[in-house]
């Protein structure tokens, strides 16, 4: 089994993960709207990002297109260690037991009988895993996870009652979680960790990891109640071993569950050097780049939207903690420019100007730092400043930036939600820009022909995004603020 989750964990560090073809906001929900329809799991995690879809989307198209450029230059590694950890520690140690009882599955055989059994689930597992490396390695992660999965039926009915199938059902489960696909891999963890109990006890280290991962699957599923007792389990075992590096996985996601129980944003700082500490765990023995340490930071990443959607306070709180935890893995990654970029948005939703632009310098900066000037990220920060300039007073910058980002969206998709927001932008630029000494019947004209240039930008916002999203409501805001500093009563339904 060693070399089975050796060669696994060894081509999907090799393999190139899926790159979405846009990173902008409004592409990346297109295309999660458009793939939604496809299968279940997405559609229920698109319930969950709610009115914040745009942000989330963008999140997590940018992280995909990060690691596949991350694969071609060869940064990106699986967790191998991880994965052999719970082998060395248990199949190892424990093979007399391992065999004794597996050799029931050989009666009448003998010794000599089981000893060949073995040997030929060794062999034939190695077959499987040649297999599913290959399909991995070429970057065909579905096709792996369906080799494996029929692997193991196949090889349950011939070798049944053996504890290396727990190993590859655990396999399997993380091949299905990094897919998306929750039901199953909550299917292969639970299908692992019955197994491990059966040859182990409830109370073996093995099964802690088994919970773990059953656990981190519920999690990711959102079904918080259920992985409560799983983790909490899970750490209880884990502890008992020196220096496990799983119970810091355990404990990350146990104040992962206390975020998302908080109700102020006391409670969420509250579980912030809980999460830290667990963390630089994470990060000293599993290293930065390892998809355990991603996985657990788009567990804690879900949760900011989930607090975003209770209130702004809440959101913020947990914006600032999820900051701090990317920056213990990487402070200058452009990972943690789009996270301060998403911040930035919200404070602009909200009209908070001041908080924005820092957040936003900073962010942009980042991802300057890793893209061209013409990249969609860099563009999309150019955007939100020059929004930012029209809400507050610099009419100036306003227009020069949000000139530059309407071409760029209407060359990328007609009644692009980015586009109309630049034309809404460009709205309240030409208000605040207008000559005091115009006389003030032309100014009406032109501060109404505006508004309702305003009003037509939210509708196609509206349309696209959805009448509850925040972009389109902060919009609503700015529109409300400004018919009322000029005079004009602010439209119906603004």
């Amino acid at each position: 089994m060693r070399r089975a989750s050796h060669l696994l964990a060894s081509a999907l560090g090799r393999s190139r993960a899926p790159c979405v073809a846009s990173c902008t906001e409004a592409a990346a929900l297109a295309c999660f709207q458009q793939s939604s329809t496809s299968s279940t799991w997405r559609q229920q995690q698109q319930q969950v990002l709610g009115r914040h879809a745009l942000l989330n989307a963008a999140r997590q198209a940018t992280q995909q297109q990060l690691l596949h450029e991350q694969a071609q230059q060869g940064t990106w590694r699986f967790p191998a260690q991880h994965l052999l950890l719970a082998h060395q520690r248990c199949f190892s140690s424990s093979s007399a037991q391992a065999s004794s009882n597996a050799g029931g599955s050989d009666a009448g055989s003998g010794s000599g009988g089981a000893a060949g059994g073995a040997d030929a689930l060794q062999a034939s597992m190695d077959k499987l895993v040649d297999t599913a490396v290959a399909l991995v390695e070429e970057n065909r992660l579905q096709q792996a996870t369906q080799v494996l999965q029929q692997g193991i039926e196949l090889l349950a009915s011939t070798f049944p009652d053996r504890p290396e199938l727990s190993e590859l059902h655990n396999q399997a489960a993380l091949l299905l979680l990094f897919g998306g696909q929750h039901e199953e891999a909550a299917k292969h963890a639970q299908q692992a960790l019955e197994i491990t109990q059966r040859f182990f006890g409830p109370a073996h280290p093995l099964t802690g990891h088994r919970l773990l991962r059953l656990g981190t699957i519920r999690v990711a599923a959102g079904q918080l109640q259920e992985a409560q007792p799983l983790l909490a389990a899970a750490t209880d075992m884990l502890s008992k071993q020196a220096e496990d590096p799983s119970l810091s996985e355990g404990l990350f996601y146990l104040h992962v569950l206390a975020v998302a129980a908080a109700d102020s944003p006391q409670e969420v700082a509250a579980s912030t050097a809980g999460l830290q500490d667990s963390f630089k765990h994470m990060l000293a023995t599993l290293g930065a780049e390892s998809m355990i340490v991603r996985l657990a930071l788009a567990a804690h990443s879900k949760q900011v939207g989930v607090a975003l959607d209770g209130s702004l306070a809440l959101g913020e709180a947990a914006f600032k903690q999820h900051i701090s935890l990317q920056e213990l893995q990487d402070a200058g990654s452009a990972e943690l420019g789009l996270t301060l970029y998403q911040l930035a948005t919200t404070y602009y939703a909200h009209d908070m100007l001041q908080d924005a632009g820092p957040a936003l310098q900073r962010g942009s900066a980042l991802l300057r730092a890793h893209y061209p000037a013409e990249h969609d990220l860099v563009q999309l920060c150019k955007h939100r400043l020059g929004m930012v300039c029209a809400a507050g007073r610099d009419y100036r910058s306003a227009t020069l930036l949000l000139g530059e980002t309407l071409q760029h969206y209407r060359q990328q998709q007609q009644g692009h939600p980015l586009a109309h927001e630049a034309e809404l932008g460009l709205a309240m630029a030409r208000v605040k820009g207008l000559d005091p000494r115009m006389p003030k019947a032309d100014k009406d004209t032109a501060v109404g022909e505006a508004l309702q240039q305003m009003r037509a930008a939210l509708a196609g916002m509206a349309t696209a995004l959805g009448a509850e999203h925040l972009l389109v409501t902060g919009g609503s805001r700015y529109l409300a603020q400004l018919a009322v500093m000029t005079g004009h009563a602010a439209p119906q339904g603004s």
